[in-house]
């Protein structure tokens, strides 16, 4: 899981942040995105603090109580959104006006019984038409890139639980 960008976040700041403030550069600090806090360098802790204006010990400390709480991560747009789905967290809550446009786009998907209807019912032929279908329509979209990205990578997900203030998104293949 992505406990970088996770505590950043929560500090409303980002890896950019961090670059711009200690030079370090996003590169090494992209390298601890999917590292557990143990194996985090002491040159990106001491970065995080500075930027943060915090100790680098109280830095590693929230870092791992972080790590043990198993958070779910938060969006509430859609670069938020994006950055959870690439690093394929676990669960990510939608909240604010924006989870209604996912809503939109999580009701036009098939849910895995109707997959698995389609590809038992055409023995796997149509879902390599669904595919391609899926491929012209991205091609001739006008969608932005960003939102072509999104859609692509929520197919990865369903809906756990909606409520009028949100939506909580879960990562299919947990389920398997």
């Amino acid at each position: 899981m992505n406990y970088l960008d996770l505590y950043l976040q929560r500090h409303n700041c980002k890896r950019y942040d961090v670059y711009k403030k200690t030079g370090v550069s996003q590169q090494l600090l992209s390298t601890h995105l999917n590292k557990s806090i143990e194996k985090y360098s002491s040159k990106v802790i001491i970065a995080i603090a500075e930027t943060l204006n915090k100790t680098p010990g109280d830095v590693l400390n929230e870092l791992l109580i972080l790590e043990k709480e198993k958070p779910i991560y938060e969006a509430y747009n859609p670069n938020d959104l994006l950055v959870g789905l690439k690093s394929k967290y676990d669960k990510i809550i939608i909240k604010g006006a924006y989870y209604k446009e996912v809503k939109k786009i999580m009701n036009t998907h098939l849910s895995d019984k109707e997959l698995l209807g389609v590809n038992l019912g055409s023995a796997g032929v149509f879902s390599i038409l669904i595919y391609a279908i899926e491929s012209v329509m991205g091609l001739f979209s006008n969608a932005e890139k960003m939102d072509k990205e999104i859609e692509k990578r929520l197919k990865l997900y369903k809906i756990i639980e909606m409520s009028e203030h949100g939506l909580v998104l879960g990562l299919k293949q947990l389920d398997y």
